[in-house]
């Protein structure tokens, strides 16, 4: 039968296909990485939009102020405290975000040329962010060289987290996940930028590194330790309080190291009061993995538990 192997991620999203779907093998190669190209949209758009250096300080203002002067936030407890209110704030973001799909579409590199396809995220909020419920499913069609050397022309991949243990599919039909895809695919619950975002409720440990310019940008880095020890490292806008990259290390199970990179681009959307990046592109080692673009969002959205644990629409 014809499979997916490999470790799969979402950037807010799936998949780290480090996709041995037409090439088996290809996996994470172990690089450091590498600075970004500057980028023109994301240069603009930091620059422009959506708070002048003014709002910024009537919002950490604001910030200080919900401690009404009886405590003082840390340096890097008011960066992420503005960057939460910057993102429509925790009782906004907890509100929408407790029940999501978001569609879009995806682009993968593969060494037989870039996979493309139909991209579909649903999931659930729990107490911590790393034990939200997760699905995604993907409709992917394989480069014109897979498909001369025999691949079908389109095929549905799925992979969900039932709260306990990773699932997949292939066309409608349950796999075995290898361990470096389960390694992946969880992975994006402790590695996100909601993952700063609600620090405080996961018990997470922050620590302000210090200003950083990238690519014309000025950014503050700030470190982010789960209660487990999985760290995250996040550049922050020092203007709009975006998040703009993080980075951490993918350890997968055969003891080997991948570093990965997700940056988040515009153009953005406010998705009831709150702002969402709709541009995710991933790197690895410095090398293009995947890009996400998204273009339809149902926040604060019924959705069956069942989904979650069986393959079922």
């Amino acid at each position: 039968m014809f499979r997916i192997s490999g470790p799969v991620y979402r950037c807010v999203s799936v998949a780290l296909l480090a996709v041995a779907v037409w090439l088996p093998g290809l996996g994470l190669a172990r690089q450091e990485p590498t600075q970004p190209k500057a980028d023109p949209q994301q240069k603009k758009d930091d620059s422009a939009v959506p708070a002048s250096p003014k709002e910024v300080e009537k919002i950490k203002d604001r910030v200080i102020k919900t401690k009404n002067g009886l405590v003082k936030f840390t340096g890097a407890e008011l960066v992420a405290e503005t960057a939460i209110i910057a993102y429509g704030g925790r009782a906004n973001l907890k509100a929408s975000r407790s029940a999501i799909r978001e569609e879009g579409t995806i682009r993968l590199a593969t060494e037989q040329g870039d996979a493309s396809g139909a991209y579909t995220l649903r999931e659930m909020q729990r107490d911590k962010s790393f034990e939200d419920l997760l699905r995604t499913d993907l409709e992917l069609s394989p480069p014109d060289a897979a498909r001369k050397a025999g691949a079908p022309s389109k095929i549905k991949y799925t992979l969900a987290f039932n709260g306990a243990s990773v699932w997949a599919s292939q066309n409608e039909q349950y796999i075995t996940p290898s361990p470096e895809s389960e390694a992946a695919f969880r992975s994006q619950l402790s590695h996100d930028y909601m993952s700063l975002l609600r620090y405080k409720e996961d018990g997470s440990k922050i620590e302000l590194i210090g200003p950083e310019t990238v690519v014309g940008i000025d950014t503050q880095v700030m470190d982010l330790t789960l209660p487990n020890g999985e760290k995250t490292r996040y550049w922050i806008s020092a203007k709009t309080y975006r998040i703009l990259h993080l980075e951490y290390d993918l350890k997968l199970p055969d003891g080997s190291t991948g570093r990965i990179r997700v940056s988040y681009y515009p153009p953005y959307r406010v998705v009831q009061n709150t702002l969402v990046p709709t541009r995710i592109v991933m790197e690895q080692g410095g090398r293009f993995v995947q890009e996400i673009n998204l273009h339809s969002f149902t926040y604060a959205t019924k959705l069956e538990p069942e989904i979650f644990q069986h393959l079922q629409s």
